[in-house]
């Protein structure tokens, strides 16, 4: 933890190597997803942090880690480029200090981190075509390429290219650490496989109740979003873990959040009958529905607004559980809710009914 402190304390924002296209910013927050999915289904612990390090970084526990993996990721189009060649990978790409290639910048972290690196990922759209230890070239079948797999002459060629592209050698020889993988995700139709693979890892959850994909997927996406585009310094391990990273533990918030979220709209045939108990008459409890919408929506997209209220809120509701839970309707946990979460968000009104029902156990 020591060193981790050290490396966030002393980690500037990363700096963006000219305009990102629409596209191609979706396709680092998508593969970004894809790969902390990939790190839920094993069941085991992590922390995933968005582009702060490097693209894609992510530890082995969400607190007090041991281990750190690292990732590049890159789209290209593949009718005008092929396959990803060692060549490639080592070009310069950049001017400045080193380090200036792809491979020399995930080397770099070798630095900071040591032996906590256990791999140098660099994930692509397109395949690689790098010489294997039996000679043959690697082919789009070859999903997954590691260090370990590599001919020697290749070995010889990286180490190399990522000691000349760096202003001092790591003190840990990371090498052996790299691995090459090609994703199913592609630069265009990506939101109709985010939608697919979701689905996969609802289904794998079990259970009988259907389950909102694009719900889940605006509420993964609108939080990844919004990690990634925060760029700041950090002097505490605590807000870097807030404001760049997610945990295992985040996610199954996130799942929950996403079914809720479902079934308030869901239910709404049976909240306005209530809240008209409550007081309120037919055209407020549709003006309502409607502010509650709005909230859901922004909420869905990332809106840091929309985001601080929730985090605020559900702060709130775990402080305040058992009277909760003493509640007999959606209406006298708002009321609570209004005094416990000062703000002046602009669709507070729908958020504060919405975190509501949410809160029911």
């Amino acid at each position: 933890m020591t060193k981790l402190l050290a490396a966030v304390s002393s980690a500037k924002p990363r700096e963006k190597s000219g305009a990102r296209t629409t596209a191609r910013y979706q396709f680092q927050i998508n593969a970004s997803i894809l790969k902390m999915l990939d790190l839920h289904q094993t069941g085991n612990d992590y922390r995933a942090v968005f582009d702060h390090f490097d693209d894609l970084m992510v530890f082995d526990k969400a607190a007090q880690p041991e281990n750190v993996d690292f990732y590049q990721i890159k789209s290209q189009n593949s009718r005008s480029k092929g396959s990803w060649s060692l060549k490639d990978m080592i070009a310069k790409d950049g001017s400045g200090p080193p380090p200036v290639t792809f491979l020399g910048r995930l080397h770099h972290h070798m630095g900071a981190f040591g032996q906590m690196v256990t791999k140098l990922g660099f994930m692509s759209n397109v395949g690689f075509k790098l010489k294997l230890a039996d000679g043959n070239l690697t082919t789009d079948d070859h999903q997954k390429v590691s260090s370990a797999d590599l001919h020697s002459d290749e070995i010889a060629t990286l180490k190399d290219a990522v000691a000349k592209d760096a202003i001092r050698a790591p003190a840990v020889d990371g090498s052996s650490l790299f691995v090459f993988e090609r994703t199913d995700l592609g630069i265009s139709n990506q939101e109709t496989f985010m939608r697919g693979r979701l689905l996969e890892f609802a289904h794998a959850r079990g259970g009988t109740d259907p389950v909102p994909v694009m719900s889940l997927y605006d509420t993964l996406r609108g939080n990844v979003l919004t990690k990634t585009g925060v760029t700041q310094e950090f002097t505490t391990v605590d807000e870097f873990n807030d404001r760049k990273t997610l945990c295992r533990a985040d996610v199954e918030a996130m799942f929950s959040r996403a079914t809720s979220r479902g079934r308030f709209h869901e239910s709404w045939g049976i909240i306005q009958p209530d809240l008209i108990a409550a007081g309120m008459t037919p055209l407020q409890a549709l003006a309502l529905y409607n502010r509650c919408l709005r909230y859901t929506k922004a909420r869905s997209l990332g809106e840091p607004g929309a985001i601080g209220f929730q985090e605020v809120a559900t702060d709130a509701i775990l402080a305040h559980q058992a009277e909760i839970d003493a509640c007999n309707s959606i209406s006298e946990i708002a009321q609570r809710l209004e005094k416990w979460v000062p703000t002046g968000y602009e669709h507070r009104a729908g958020a504060i009914y919405v975190e509501s029902f949410e809160a029911i156990k």
